[in-house]
């Protein structure tokens, strides 16, 4: 499969099996985030992986405080933070998702973008307990694992409603 057909072909996922990924994996992931561009190459970006189910239902908790997982269940947990003094925070961060949605999937692995944490700006900005440095906030979170789900065929829109081409 050539590289165009392998990212239309990259989907999100929702549903995980039980067994995680090793270290190496999820750093082979978290390498693609890190290698992502960013503003000047400044790099003002922290990753925290988490692979401890009991630490993910304590970050759930914390975060939606109702039960609910903030990760379909998924065996491994990424969030991206920024240091709140880069101008181009939120372009970077983004950069860095795509980066580890597409290494995961080249690894045979499943993912989703996560917004439960950085929709919540109190939250965003005070996960230490759970890893992420003081003067950083979460901009986005990564679900990761093995998919546990069938994937259906995604049909493009018609490019006259999503593209303009002006000549």
């Amino acid at each position: 499969m050539d590289y165009y057909e392998f990212l239309l072909k990259r989907r999100s996922c929702r549903a995980y099996k039980a067994e995680s990924p090793d270290v190496e994996t999820v750093m082979k992931v978290v390498d693609a985030g890190r290698m992502a561009p960013s503003g000047m190459n400044t790099q003002l970006w922290h990753f925290t992986a988490v692979m401890n189910r009991e630490k993910i239902r304590e970050i759930s908790e914390y975060v939606l405080g109702n039960g609910s997982s903030i990760c379909y269940d998924a065996p491994v947990f990424i969030m991206v933070s920024y240091d709140r003094t880069n101008s181009f925070a939120k372009e970077d961060c983004a950069c860095a998702l795509t980066n580890m949605m597409q290494a995961a999937s080249a690894l045979g692995l499943g993912s989703v973008w996560i917004n439960a944490v950085n929709k919540r700006e109190d939250k965003a900005v005070s996960m230490q307990a759970f890893g992420v440095p003081e003067g950083y906030r979460v901009y986005g979170c990564l679900a990761l694992g093995y998919s546990a789900m069938e994937y259906k065929e995604r049909v493009l829109k018609e490019r006259s409603e999503t593209v303009t081409i002006i000549r």
